[in-house]
């Protein structure tokens, strides 16, 4: 089902690009939580208050009554979102798009692992780092907050805020992932695979400020991410991730298909 040497190769290539964005990631995941006090969280009201449209477009409005919720304001509207796309995108170019643009593809189906058998590969490689990430980023967080805040982290929304969070991240894999398995060169890939996730993260930043422009966080799928029902136990999670589940096994689905029938400049 897939290739072995090909998947710890994967693993080894994209470490570089996993360390920065997790080293990155982990740094503000804990100056974040070290920032927690009731004190500060009143500051930053006054700064929104102040610039509403920056704070909003960044995702960062609301008061603080948790740790949890703290942590969601600050980390959740924008960098959470906006790191882990560059991971993707980095992602996706290095284990599909780079070999089909400059035709090393060849030597990938030279050897007697078939076209489904390599894709599958890929695809699984690319969720794993995801899955990696995500993981990673979650354990930091709670031996943070437990760390610095005992008790105060409500762990079981923290665990199923990331799960959604990672459902996210897959869910703009599998359009790079399906982006990338149709396009034959890379500045078509990064018009699509990056533009159309780059471009649903700049709707909901706008979006954010509020207004006339609220309506349309419906048009960007960051919409299907149900942070706020998670902090304050409203219901309508189950089918928010059900839903980016469907849509990210559609995704691949249709990724992997289209790679085993398309033509291939070799």
């Amino acid at each position: 089902m897939i290739s072995i040497p090909l998947l710890k190769r994967n693993m080894a290539c994209c470490l570089k690009p996993f360390l920065i964005i997790f080293a990155v990631l982990c740094m503000y995941t804990v100056v974040i939580i070290y920032m927690y006090d009731p004190k500060i969280a009143d500051m930053l009201k006054q700064y929104q208050n102040m610039m509403p449209g920056v704070m909003a477009a960044a995702g960062m409005t609301g008061v603080a009554s948790s740790l949890l919720e703290w942590i969601q304001i600050y980390l959740y509207g924008f960098l959470m979102l906006l790191f882990p796309l560059i991971f993707i995108i980095i992602l996706v170019q290095k284990l599909i798009m780079g070999y089909i643009d400059n035709g090393s593809m060849a030597s990938l189906l030279a050897t007697q692992n078939s076209r489904r058998k390599i894709i599958v590969t890929q695809a699984l490689s690319l969720i794993l780092w995801i899955v990696i990430l995500m993981s990673g980023i979650t354990i930091v967080g709670i031996v943070g907050g437990q760390v610095m805040f005992p008790d105060e982290l409500q762990i079981k929304n923290y665990i199923i805020l990331n799960g959604s969070t990672l459902l996210m991240q897959l869910l703009i894999s599998g359009i790079a992932f399906l982006t990338a398995c149709i396009c034959s060169q890379y500045k078509n890939y990064y018009m699509f695979g990056a533009g159309i996730p780059l471009l649903f993260f700049l709707i909901q930043a706008i979006s954010n400020i509020g207004g006339k422009l609220e309506n349309l966080k419906y048009i960007t799928i960051y919409t299907l991410l149900p942070t706020s029902k998670i902090i304050s136990g409203e219901g309508g999670i189950l089918f928010q991730n059900m839903t980016m589940i469907v849509l990210i096994v559609l995704l691949f689905g249709s990724g992997i298909w289209w790679f085993c029938r398309r033509d291939l400049a070799l």
